[in-house]
């Protein structure tokens, strides 16, 4: 018995060893796994174009499982509201379809940094104007309350207190906002509009990288404080619902106050220049759609408004 069970166990040894000589390759020392990879991914490569054949214009439909988070700039975070904020919004950077760094969009050039980098300047470009009913050209004002008003409670916003940190005075601005949430934007002693078409950031050390990043992101859009700030004063804020809008389109709504597409912002002197972007030939439209089978609220295609709640599941009503 004793002796059965050694040449099991050298048996046992044997196979092991076979199975290591046979992983650790051929006689010209490759591997083959590293073979089989390299095999796998010429077959497959990631895409970074689109395939010659595919089609130009036409219709895309989108169905999705949720809403949108948030239609206020201020507030969005995900990339699906993203999809909203870009056709109706102009920050101070954006990307382009095949942009792997930012470029001007709101700013008139590219944002200056100072030698220490602790100080960034930009200056806003001329002519870009509010829709209705505000009707007036974009100041650097503007885009001071918008990230202002980004750490109300009522304005959710699920990045700033982070990307921003560095920025001064921003961690006194975060208690007063807390402090008193239907106050007003709380000031951001870093952030200033020294006039109408210049802004100067102060930071208290060299994230400067972290912050121009943020600032390709909806909540530098700019928002007029003379006409928001009444919805502001809620919590949470109603100004999703009331946005104006500063891109090619506008939000557009019907009889009972549902978001239900987007129409040509007139006032817009959105160019395609500045993002290697053009107007669809056609409006997106919105479908509600509410199914028999729940009536969970996560449930719903694309943006559906929330009628009389404040808030619908983490999506505030437009």
């Amino acid at each position: 018995m004793r002796l059965k069970l050694r040449w099991l166990l050298a048996l046992g040894a044997i196979v092991a060893l076979a199975l290591a000589i046979s992983a650790c390759g051929d006689d010209n020392g490759d591997n083959g796994g590293s073979t089989s990879a390299s095999t796998g991914g010429s077959d497959f490569p990631p895409p970074t174009e689109a395939p010659s054949d595919a089609q130009t214009g036409g219709s895309l439909t989108v169905i999705a499982a949720s809403d949108v988070d948030y239609i206020d700039p201020g507030a969005q975070y995900y990339q699906f509201s993203y999809m909203v904020s870009s056709a109706t919004q102009t920050p101070l950077l954006s990307y382009a379809p095949a942009d792997i760094d930012y470029r001007p969009l709101l700013s008139d050039g590219d944002p200056e940094v100072s030698s220490d980098g602790k100080t960034i300047t930009i200056h806003i470009r001329s002519g870009v104007k509010f829709s209705p009913p505000v009707n007036r050209e974009v100041t650097a004002k503007d885009v001071e309350y918008a990230i202002e008003r980004s750490l109300l409670p009522g304005v959710p916003n699920g990045f700033v207190q982070t990307y921003l940190a560095g920025v001064d005075g921003m961690a006194a601005a975060v208690k007063e906002a807390q402090a008193n949430p239907t106050g007003g934007a709380p000031d951001i002693s870093g952030i200033t509009a020294t006039d109408d078409s210049t802004l100067e950031i102060k930071l208290t050390d060299t994230s400067s990288i972290g912050v121009l990043g943020a600032l390709s992101l909806p909540v530098s859009s700019p928002v007029p404080e003379e006409y928001a700030k009444k919805y502001d004063a809620e919590n949470p804020s109603t100004y999703g619902e009331h946005q104006v809008a500063t891109g090619p389109y506008m939000i557009e709504n019907n009889s009972a106050g549902e978001a239900i597409g987007y129409t040509p912002n007139r006032r817009s002197t959105w160019s395609a220049t500045r993002t290697g972007q053009v107007r669809p030939v056609h409006r997106p439209t919105v479908t509600s759609v509410r199914p028999t089978w729940t009536r969970s609220r996560s449930r719903r295609a694309l943006p559906t408004p929330c009628r009389r709640a404040r808030r619908c599941s983490t999506a505030q009503r437009w």
